[in-house]
């Protein structure tokens, strides 16, 4: 399935100082969005209890790339040598009634593990579940969260590695249709009167 909404040059992969980050994520207005940001469990699990349906991949494709070509900054999360093959998996998360969700760009590396290679090029699986039922990347760690474009409007967004033992597996950015999660900053929310 061609997914045209999930531009994949428009992300930077960066990992943020645990002070700057827990800056970023606290400056949304919403709680349920910092949990949702801070959170390193499984995505599709929040968003599922966040929306109260069951939560599926809208569309996902991958393709094969040496690290250079990868989005930028992702190799150097994932200490890939300059040649190293990596797969860029672009996916779109949807709620019950079909509308997106979320917004997702992964870039992993498959000589890892090959049962995460078979999740992570499975068009069908939440990567996340999936490699959590093969036995791999069961700790994350979250980088980068802040705000990032979704069709013209502000939308939330995280970055986070997922570990296969002690190696960096992949690089995840996920961002979030602000029509379900909340992109509004605490800032705005306390101008306007309001209370956190």
């Amino acid at each position: 399935m061609p997914l045209p909404s999930v531009v994949v040059s428009g992300h930077l992969f960066r990992a943020r100082e645990p002070a700057e980050l827990a800056c970023r994520v606290g400056a949304f207005a919403a709680a349920p969005t910092r949990l949702l940001l801070a959170s390193d469990g499984l995505t599709t699990t929040l968003l599922s209890a966040w929306t109260g349906g069951p939560v599926r991949v809208g569309g996902a494709e991958h393709r094969r790339v040496a690290a250079v070509g990868a989005p930028t900054g992702a190799a150097v999360l994932l200490r890939a040598g300059a040649d190293e093959e990596l797969i860029v998996r672009r996916s779109v998360l949807t709620g019950p009634d079909g509308a997106e969700l979320s917004r997702n760009v992964v870039v992993a590396r498959p000589g890892l593990s090959a049962a995460a290679e078979e999740c992570l090029t499975d068009p069908d699986a939440p990567i996340g579940a999936a490699l959590r039922a093969a036995g791999t990347a069961h700790r994350r760690t979250v980088l980068d969260a802040g705000v990032r474009d979704w069709d013209g409007a502000d939308a939330a967004y995280k970055t986070y590695l997922m570990w296969h033992g002690q190696q960096p597996l992949a690089a995840v950015t996920e961002t979030f249709d602000p029509a379900v999660v909340p992109a509004a900053p605490a800032a705005a929310l306390l101008a306007a009167g309001g209370s956190r």
